[in-house]
């Protein structure tokens, strides 16, 4: 089975004041190429990451891989990012269909804590049983991103308007879904504002000191 992957990267970044995901968790490291080192690691495929058309794409560099080589992934710039998420989630469904990916998973470039474990999981989830309209993230009574989406979501993904993203789809009792929950709740943080930023250094300082 085929499971293809969209890393939405085309946000505004207003509320931070400048591009986020060029920012730093800790010296050459960026907060955009968090996630989507875990994404190549899962080997999903194709994987398209979402841009603006105006992104020089510098956080797609990490110092831990050979300078000056960006990661071999489809870049889809978005003219009408602007316009929200939902705009994002269109060109990525429609930059993978002519490949027929099975499924899509759907992660956010502003979460860098989703790692390749909680990645598997979805998968695992998905393949037992492949009729699911999608398999959703979620911790407390929240479901959200990363979620994979089966490939009788498309349409509806194609359709979606303004910046709520896919949610609706996950709170309508028209579709069948599941929902892997986590206990971490720091796992999907979402960083907008520089008070989340320095959170997020404490949190990713905190996990290289776990993991000596």
């Amino acid at each position: 089975m085929k499971i293809g992957s969209i890393y939405l990267a085309a946000g505004s970044s207003k509320r931070m004041g400048e591009a986020k995901l060029s920012l730093e968790l800790a010296p050459g490291i960026t907060m955009g190429s968090r996630g989507l080192q875990e994404l190549r690691g899962c080997g999903f495929h194709p994987l398209t990451v979402v841009v603006r058309p105006d992104d020089p794409l510098l956080w797609l560099y990490d110092r831990r891989e050979r300078l000056g080589v960006l990661p071999k992934y489809r870049i889809t710039p978005c003219k009408e990012a602007h316009g929200g998420m939902s705009h994002s989630i269109r060109s990525g469904v429609q930059a993978l269909l002519p490949e027929n990916p099975d499924a899509v998973l759907i992660a956010l470039a502003d979460q860098p804590f989703v790692n390749a474990t909680l990645l598997k999981r979805l998968v695992s989830v998905f393949l037992e049983d492949p009729s699911v309209d999608y398999v959703a993230s979620g911790y407390g009574d929240i479901a959200g991103p990363p979620v994979i989406f089966n490939k009788s979501m498309f349409p509806l993904l194609c359709e979606l308007e303004g910046d709520a993203g896919a949610r609706k789809l996950l709170k309508s009792p028209d579709y069948r879904g599941k929902v892997v929950r986590y206990a971490a709740e720091w796992a999907f943080i979402d960083i907008d504002t520089k008070e989340q930023l320095e959170k997020a250094k404490l949190i990713w300082s905190q996990m290289q000191l776990n993991a000596k």
